[in-house]
């Protein structure tokens, strides 16, 4: 893929996002793809990966996915981008908390030869979702 292709890739799942269609951002996995993600673990195989993007929007029918920057190197991209969204369904076996969350993060993909992800690896801040979501609670700072 030419970075135009690439480019118009990551539009296509701008849009796929802002749908929540979680069966448009999984044909974008190669059929035996993975992803490795720190809430829900190792990923194996489109079918899965499609199954936590819906359980994403299942449990935070709200969500709201912004991409901030996209890097472009051959065929290894970077994405760093904000998701805000409303818990209203048990998500990672927290019950729903009707818990507003937002986190920045990233998202680093291998394009194959068909044009398809082979892996991506997301990066963002578990801890600080169970924060807010509030399983877990910050420790105050002493000053």
């Amino acid at each position: 893929m030419n970075r135009d292709d690439i480019v118009a890739l990551f539009a296509r799942r701008a849009d796929a996002w802002a749908q929540r269609d979680a069966a448009a951002l999984a044909a974008d996995h190669a059929e035996t793809g993975t992803a490795d993600s720190p809430m829900q673990g190792r990923l194996d195989g489109r079918q899965r990966i499609h199954d936590v993007y819906a359980h994403w929007f299942a449990s935070f029918p709200d969500l709201v996915f912004t991409s901030k920057t996209l890097l472009i190197d051959g065929d290894q991209e970077a994405q760093f981008f904000n998701i805000r969204g409303t818990q209203s369904a048990p998500f990672g076996g927290v019950p729903a908390t009707g818990r507003r969350i937002e986190m920045n993060g990233a998202l680093l993909f291998t394009i194959g030869p068909d044009g398809l992800f082979v892996y991506e690896q997301r990066v963002y801040d578990v801890t600080g979702v169970l924060v807010q979501l509030g399983v877990l609670k910050g420790k105050p700072v002493d000053d």
